[in-house]
């Protein structure tokens, strides 16, 4: 049960690093700005980020778990 906290722990960290990382990258990809000039909620940003980092973080989680039991 250990384990699986452990690999939750790091994964979450892993997770929100990622989200804000990944956010910023698009946003300087992708700018949320209309044509004249105005900014707006990036909402598909958001949801890219946040579906990068889900990904990432079920990977570090994995990996976590298979470090941990070679021990």
């Amino acid at each position: 049960m250990r384990i699986y906290l452990i690999s939750f722990i790091i994964s979450l960290i892993i997770m929100l690093i990622s989200t804000v990382i990944t956010y910023n990258i698009i946003d300087i990809i992708d700018p949320p700005v209309t044509e004249d000039g105005h900014r707006y909620m990036p909402v598909g940003n958001i949801l890219k980020s946040l579906l990068l980092s889900f990904v990432l973080g079920a990977f570090v989680f994995i990996v976590a778990v298979k470090i941990q039991r070679k021990k």
